[in-house]
Formats: C-alpha cells, structure tokens, sequence
C-alpha cells in the first residue's frame, strides 16, 4: 500500500483514540466531506462529528476487512463495533453493543485529505440502540 492508504489508516487511529487534533491535522484546508445525508461538513463539521461519535462511542474499533488504493484515492470496508455510552443525538447512553457495516472513501492531495465519503447505515444504529424499531 502507499501514501493514501497510510493516510487513511493514520486517520482512524485518530478517530478510534478520539484524538481530535490528530484529525484535523489531517485534513487538507480544501477538504470535502460527504455522508449518508449528501452534507458537505467541511473541517469543522467533520471534526465535531468525530467529538460527537467517539464521545458516544469511546471504545469504537474498526474491523477493517478490505482496503484499496488507486493512486490518490484509498477505499476502505469495515465493520464498526462500539458500545454506546454517551449521548448521541439526543439519544441517552443505551450500554448496548453496535455493529455497522461502514465504507471510507478518501482522496489525497498535498499528502492529507482532501476529500471523503462515508458509507454507512446510521439506521441500523439506531435499530441496535432501541430507538427505532425493528423492521417487521
């Protein structure tokens, strides 16, 4: 692997440590960032998102199960796995157990991050913690 995959990699041993610093290190000053909800957070945003997610989830581990790199542009799948116990959204700390399959896409320039996608299925989270019910 090269430069982006250490990269990426770099970046969620940041996220999993909740070392927000170390995040935005990371980041480009043009970074893009794009979600389930087609939002562009920018630095800022992405970085809270970061506070808001390992706060809720301080023991969040990656099971990192394939990553690619074509150049600039590093794709990576995973399973995330956490214990809820912060707040989430409004959602009181639950003690349950998560799972979400999750995919990373990033791209580099300038050797930090200039763009990323997540790919990832927040409503299953929220199946898992008991806010919304099960499908039937």
């Amino acid at each position: 692997m090269g430069m982006a995959a250490d990269i990426q990699r770099a970046y969620f041993d940041a996220i999993r440590s909740g070392d927000v610093d170390a995040v935005r290190a990371l980041f480009h000053t043009e970074y893009e960032f794009v979600d389930e909800e087609g939002v562009t957070h920018g630095v800022d945003g992405s970085v809270e998102k970061v506070r808001v997610y390992s706060s809720a989830f301080p023991d969040m581990e990656f099971d990192i199960h394939r990553q690619l790199e074509l150049g600039d542009v590093c794709v990576m799948e995973a399973t995330v796995i956490a214990t809820h116990t912060g707040t989430l959204f409004g959602v009181p700390a639950t003690g349950r157990r998560i799972s979400m399959e999750y995919c990373n896409v990033i791209e580099v320039r300038d050797g930090l991050i200039y763009r990323e996608h997540d790919y990832n299925d927040n409503l299953a989270v929220m199946r898992q913690l008991g806010v919304v019910p099960a499908q039937a």
